[in-house]
């Protein structure tokens, strides 16, 4: 370890409890900005997230207001539905269009899903033209497929090209992606021939032609694709990255592997929940929406049990001749829940 890695000072975490949350609301409440600022200036976006979670619903929204341009937009993505969706009904339209600005254009559709047409449209005249341009694209598809989860932003150069006009491009260019570590090939109907990967890229001599080290083993996505099934083809083939093409088979985004993590554990956790029977509920769902969410089924069970206690009314005779049939009856009941549960499960 070299002596600047050394004198580096080690991250600052902060971990959102009880008390920094009565921190926040007493700043809020006199309206002290600056110390609300202080006090989040540490806080990553998903930490900001969880602290808006954490505070009253009618709080939220000052919260974010009194940090004003110190608010960190990248946590309205990490903000679960049920609290994002009422939140931004009481922000103004313009600061959430200086948001949605600053936001990858996957995480911006997803803030944008929120609103109502009306609003959402609202904030959309207010973006630039070709940022709101490339929203408008994204929100074209369906909910769930690989065309709204996709960043728009990518790099595409020509099989004709050396390594160093590549490089160069890649100094030069102010509208790359803040990350990213494949280069697509394409043709000039922006159709894929091929990637590049940045590791071999900045290994191979400035003079080679770009087809000479391209990879044309690409796993092409369609942007209509249900994401789960994405999903399914990054864990099986270990992928980083995948361009997404619409259905003339021109690149219009690329989905990347933090985006399938999200997937796979939105996924997980609606299947899980529906095994349960519970639908979409969440842990800051109010208790109304909790009950209606279980009332259909418990409904159903209800009905069953009813249904099965009526089986053994017509065999009630038989249950005073033979006392052990009523013991054995609650044994018979718990292995069939507990062995329809495991079925369940495994399948």
């Amino acid at each position: 370890m070299d002596n600047a890695e050394e004198a580096r000072p080690p991250e600052k975490t902060m971990i959102v409890d009880a008390d920094l949350v009565r921190a926040i609301e007493a700043a809020i409440r006199d309206g002290n900005r600056d110390e609300v600022a202080r006090i989040t200036g540490d806080l990553r976006p998903p930490d900001l997230a969880d602290l808006i979670e954490a505070l009253p619903q009618d709080e939220r929204a000052p919260f974010i207001l009194s940090l004003g341009s110190k608010f960190d937009f990248d946590a309205f993505s990490e903000l679960e539905e049920s609290v994002r969706d009422p939140l931004l009904e009481e922000l103004p339209n313009e600061y959430l269009a200086k948001a949605v600005v600053e936001l990858e254009s996957d995480d911006a559709a997803y803030v944008l899903d929120g609103l109502e047409d009306e609003d959402r449209e609202d904030v959309l005249q207010q973006m630039p033209i070709a940022d709101r341009t490339v929203l408008r694209r994204n929100l074209e598809y369906e909910e769930e497929t690989a065309g709204r989860i996709m960043q728009a932003d990518f790099v595409t150069v020509a099989p004709f090209w050396n390594v160093g006009q590549t490089i160069d491009h890649l100094r030069e260019s102010k509208d790359l992606p803040e990350t990213f570590s494949e280069i697509y090939v394409v043709d000039p109907t922006y159709r894929v021939l091929g990637s590049v990967g940045l590791s071999k890229l900045v290994r191979t001599k400035r003079d080679v032609a770009i087809a000479d080290i391209m990879s044309d083993d690409v796993e092409v996505v369609k942007a209509t694709e249900d994401q789960e099934e994405v999903a399914r083809q990054f864990n099986r083939y270990d992928l980083l990255s995948a361009p997404v093409v619409d259905e003339s088979e021109r690149m219009v985004g690329v989905v990347t592997v933090d985006d399938m993590v999200e997937v796979i554990q939105d996924e997980a956790d609606e299947d899980i929940k529906r095994l349960g029977g519970v639908g979409d509920e969440s842990l800051l769902d109010n208790v109304i929406d909790a009950t209606k969410s279980r009332f259909v089924w418990l409904l159903i069970n209800l009905g069953t049990a009813i249904l099965a206690s009526l089986v053994i009314k017509q065999f009630d005779a038989s249950i005073e001749q033979l006392v052990a049939l009523a013991i054995l009856m609650p044994i018979v009941a718990s292995m069939g829940g507990n062995a329809g549960t495991q079925t369940m499960t495994v399948a």
